[in-house]
């Protein structure tokens, strides 16, 4: 949110009823909602991909131009799982707005009842709802040490990433990182100066990745990154920025320890389909052969 204003991406192709939704949240809270409009799940996912952190809340039709039903709640739950959706039923589709309801959207609201009253409620309850949800589950998936996902997060999150991934036919992108002689940094300087390098380290993947990349302490001195939707080039941006932000750790003065990890990237191709278990053994792989290739080079 905003100061006082909540921040709405309405994903509607009717501008009939996109003026209704517009129109009953003016009426029931005056200048409280900003509201962005997008009428296809291309342009939705787009404006999630590009300004997620400015989305507090999705409403969400189910039957769009270029997505139908279930397969429109899960293309943007996926993209952005933390934001809280709120599903606009019609007359024929109440049934399938139940079942994105029993898959993670906050509630459904049958277009023929909104009003300046009621859409504005579900709004806050199901901001609440969300909001209490992710703090539960940040319990069960969050590694303690860094707040990062733990493993068992990472593979919920990454095995939906790869399904949907195949439906799509798109391809994704996995990097493994761990710390080159982090037991010298435990050795030299104890287990509190280890532990505040993991968390640095975490810090520095959450700069340098998007909200939409899942993020992951495997255990350990190990990290994990999946990204959708990125082609070459774009992955190699990335991993040179996190060289570039780990280069800037490195000059920080409050450390007496110095940063440097070794990074195993795989791709994934959808024509091509693995488990996610080979393509985190193929990461693993590649990440220990770029590990090996710096220890022969010094």
């Amino acid at each position: 949110m905003v100061g006082e204003h909540t921040r709405v991406l309405l994903v509607e192709d009717n501008p009939g009823d996109a003026r209704l939704v517009r129109e009953s949240l003016n009426d029931g809270l005056p200048g409280h909602f900003m509201v962005q409009v997008t009428e296809s799940l291309e342009q939705a996912l787009e404006a999630l991909r590009t300004a997620v952190d400015e989305v507090d809340v999705v409403l969400l039709e189910l039957s769009l131009p270029d997505s139908q039903g279930l397969e429109t709640y899960r293309a943007v739950h996926a993209q952005c799982p933390s934001v809280p959706i709120l599903v606009l039923s019609g007359l024929n589709d109440e049934s399938i707005a139940l079942k994105a309801v029993n898959e993670g959207a906050q509630d459904f609201l049958r277009k023929s009842r909104v009003d300046g009253e009621l859409l504005p409620r579900a709004i806050r309850y199901g901001m609440e709802r969300n909001r209490l949800l992710e703090q539960v589950r940040q319990l069960a998936i969050a590694d303690e040490l860094t707040g990062l996902m733990n493993r068992r997060g990472f593979l919920m999150l990454a095995e939906h990433q790869r399904n949907l991934a195949d439906r799509k036919g798109t391809s994704l992108a996995l990097v493994y990182l761990d710390i080159d002689h982090f037991k010298l940094i435990n050795d030299q300087f104890g287990h509190d100066a280890g532990d505040r390098a993991l968390r640095e380290l975490a810090a520095v993947l959450l700069h340098t990745f998007r909200r939409s990349d899942v993020v992951a302490r495997l255990g350990g001195d190990e990290f994990v990154v999946l990204m959708a939707d990125v082609n070459g080039d774009g992955l190699n941006i990335v991993l040179d920025r996190v060289r570039k932000n780990l280069a800037a750790l490195n000059q920080d003065s409050r450390f007496p320890w110095r940063l440097a990890v070794s990074l195993g990237v795989v791709q994934y191709d959808a024509a091509h389909p693995v488990t996610l278990e080979m393509l985190m053994a193929s990461a693993d792989q590649a990440m220990y052969r770029a590990k090996e290739a710096t220890r022969m080079a010094s």
